[in-house]
């Protein structure tokens, strides 16, 4: 039909003689535009979003803001019309950022139509907790001793402080620069109880309840064991610290 409208129109517009080449031309012209009346086009876009939502399943957090560059395939892929959804396959590397490659499933009227090879580049960042002075092992940290920064993160399952509240009051085991991520195995909760510290030692067993003064020879937080000298004994025990003063023995 496209070929007939196309050789009158020529016709009417004064061309008196038409060559092969250009009837050839209107026939692949008129079946070209049939086969796209019959596909759709899968975008770099469509396949950026069923990424991103798949990293954002798995791995997302508050907090963190991911992106997803598609490298290939670098032009629109044809699929047949209809209700289109894409699947990724397996996916590997975790939460890891950088250059990614994964198998994408294409369904169309839930039709399984072909497996498409995309190679993308993942970057995420994350408002995480950075001192904004130098904190030295053993300091505890207060409020004013924190800001929250953006920065880019290795892995949307990395283990950054995210939160401000997640470090106030923890204890500080090794340097930590200012403006710089604080991981969350660089603090601790600090010792309720000091070494040198005045204890009260108690002893419950039953209907038993005994209570004795005692030194602490090493410091703990609660719920750790430490050494205890009775005072009025003069023997050293074990002890669970149970809060700031008070140690519990049990037998």
């Amino acid at each position: 039909m496209i070929t007939s409208i196309l050789i009158v129109g020529m016709l009417m517009s004064g061309h008196s003689s038409i060559t092969g080449s250009q009837i050839l031309w209107a026939k692949s012209t008129a079946s070209l535009t049939s086969v796209r009346l019959d596909t759709q086009e899968v975008h770099a876009k469509d396949f950026e979003q069923v990424i991103l939502a798949e990293l954002l399943t798995r791995y997302g957090k508050l907090h963190h803001e991911a992106t997803v560059q598609i490298l290939l395939p670098r032009e629109v892929v044809n699929v047949p019309k209809g209700n289109l959804r894409l699947e990724t396959g397996e996916w590997s590397g975790a939460g890891t950022t950088g250059r990614r490659s994964l198998r994408v499933k294409v369904f169309v009227n839930r039709q399984f139509v072909r497996t498409i090879h995309v190679v993308s580049e993942v970057k995420a960042q994350a408002e995480v907790a950075t001192p904004i002075r130098w904190l030295t092992p053993q300091e505890v940290i207060a409020p004013e001793d924190l800001a929250n920064i953006m920065v880019d993160v290795p892995s949307l399952t990395h283990d950054f402080v995210l939160n401000l509240e997640e470090a106030v009051g923890k204890q500080v085991l090794r340097p930590l620069p200012p403006r710089q991520p604080i991981r969350k195995p660089m603090l601790d909760y600090p010792p309720v109880i000091k070494r040198g510290d005045r204890v009260m030692i108690e002893v419950r067993k039953g209907g038993l309840f005994v209570q004795a003064l005692g030194i602490a020879k090493a410091a703990g937080k609660a719920g750790d064991t430490i050494i205890i000298q009775n005072q009025t004994s003069g023997r050293d025990v074990l002890g669970t610290v149970v809060s700031p003063g008070l140690v519990e023995i049990g037998f």
